[in-house]
């Protein structure tokens, strides 16, 4: 698989077989309302993650950011897949 040490997985997704967006989003996940960066992981679930921009999602403790299972979920419910 390729990741983003090679330079290749900045601009192609070889798990999603997509190239990002002209924004440069990845092409499986495209826009988040307020989320500051996500990765989709490329196939490798534990690499997934999501970053929001704001303190209070879900009024949690500043649950700021998702990761593994967690975001790929977030990324199906409000991505664009």
């Amino acid at each position: 698989m390729a990741n983003y040490l090679d330079g290749f997985g900045k601009q192609f997704c070889s798990h999603c077989q997509s190239k990002r967006t002209k924004e440069g989003y990845d092409a499986c996940i495209g826009k988040l309302q307020g989320v500051t960066n996500a990765c989709c992981g490329h196939g490798e679930t534990d690499a997934a993650y999501v970053q929001f921009d704001h303190s209070e999602y879900k009024k949690e403790p500043n649950k700021r950011r998702l990761s593994g299972d967690a975001a790929l979920k977030y990324i199906n419910d409000n991505g664009k897949n």
